[in-house]
């Protein structure tokens, strides 16, 4: 029994020095994360300019939302970049992953060369990644179009022509973060035992079946995870639009979280800016749901 009780004793003890050790990360979480969400949800029944101060005008906000033409067709760019960026980014990091996984069979140091060269444009910063690609992408001087004029290819409006504009810049999504995304698979395709592979070549079948009835299977909560923070990574992408296009030509590029920057900081209304904040919140919320419902296991 006094063995019990020390245990126990020693659990509590433990317990505590843990709470202790986490105040500080709790407290700044609560003070820069969760605080400024609930007092969003606050704001956002307020005509709020910081020159004038606040008014309370309760659903107005989301009533002008429902109204507001450049809202809906920035969350519509924002769903056609969704679709644009989504799917390549997971098919990408596989590919990579099943590269590494190649290189690392033949010398481990080719491996971690390849893994390197691979996750570099994520370890860049999202500002500079823009304005570096503006500049390839640049009609008249771009990298890019220079090359193309060697082949006699005439020059390519990457961020001058509307219907091309948002293809470019999820062509630069895509490039930055299939390596980020990559590890995780990486550390996904680890994790799944090699007795798997040893019974599916006893039952003689090839890499592609090994790769759609055993890899995709396993790997499967990594890719949804992996979907699922793609989706909301671009509601909320912001530095990328505001580098390369500025929401230009026109509305085309309008992504949400550029709507709401421009709302917030240029219009000075962050009340309703806080309003679509708050939509942008539950909308991936919904999303988030519906998605784990479709793509968790059945009984």
């Amino acid at each position: 029994m006094e063995k019990v009780k020390g245990v126990k004793k020693r659990k509590k003890s433990d317990f505590g020095i843990g709470i202790v050790f986490l105040l500080p990360s709790l407290f700044l979480l609560a003070l820069f994360v969760f605080w400024p969400m609930i007092d969003s949800v606050r704001m956002s029944f307020y005509d709020w300019n910081p020159l004038r101060g606040k008014t309370f005008t309760g659903l107005e906000n989301y009533k002008n939302l429902v109204q507001d033409k450049l809202w809906w067709t920035s969350l519509w760019n924002t769903i056609k970049y969704i679709l644009m960026n989504v799917l390549p980014i997971v098919i990408f990091a596989i590919i990579m992953t099943e590269l590494v996984l190649f290189a690392n069979k033949i010398n481990k140091t080719v491996s971690k060369l390849v893994r390197g060269v691979f996750f570099l444009p994520c370890a860049l910063s999202l500002v500079a990644t823009g304005v570096a690609w503006r500049f390839l992408m640049g009609t008249n001087y771009g990298v890019i179009n220079n090359f193309l004029k060697i082949f006699g290819i005439s020059p390519v409006g990457w961020l001058t022509d509307g219907k091309i504009a948002l293809v470019s810049m999820a062509i630069v999504t895509i490039w930055r973060w299939a390596g980020y995304y990559m590890v995780m698979v990486v550390a996904g395709r680890l994790e799944i035992s090699q007795e798997y592979y040893e019974a599916a070549n006893l039952d003689g079948a090839n890499a592609w079946q090994k790769f759609i009835s055993i890899t995709l299977p396993q790997l499967k909560p990594v890719l949804t995870y992996i979907i699922l923070m793609c989706v909301i990574g671009t509601f909320q992408e912001f530095d990328l639009v505001y580098t390369m296009t500025n929401g230009g030509p026109g509305t085309s590029t309008y992504l949400t979280g550029l709507t709401l920057y421009k709302t917030a900081f240029s219009s000075l209304k962050m009340g309703y800016s806080c309003a679509m904040a708050v939509f942008i919140f539950l909308l991936s919320i919904i999303i988030s749901v519906l998605q784990l419902k479709l793509t968790s296991d059945k009984d």
